[in-house]
């Protein structure tokens, strides 16, 4: 039980960091971001795709293409399609 509460901790830690640095706004952190898409965790691929919305580069949104055609969870499925929309091309 206690593994559990650790990995879930960290879960929630990714998830602040994916928010900060979106709010930070900048390209450098698409590739992190990217990578955070990839994350086992709903809560963590779902603000990772709202980070690289707030980017809105050409390889944040490529990066939301292709997780879109990948994600199973519904929560994550409407963070890629809203961050999709923040920046239509």
């Amino acid at each position: 039980m206690l593994l559990t509460g650790v990995a879930a901790g960290f879960g929630v830690r990714l998830r602040n960091v994916a928010v900060a640095l979106g709010n930070w706004g900048a390209p450098e952190a698409v590739p992190a971001l990217t990578r955070a898409l990839e994350d086992p965790e709903p809560l963590v691929r779902g603000h990772a795709a709202w980070a690289l919305g707030r980017i809105g580069t050409a390889e944040a949104r490529a990066a939301l293409e292709v997780r879109l055609a990948r994600e199973r969870d519904g929560a994550v499925l409407e963070e890629l399609d809203l961050a999709a929309l923040a920046h239509p091309d």
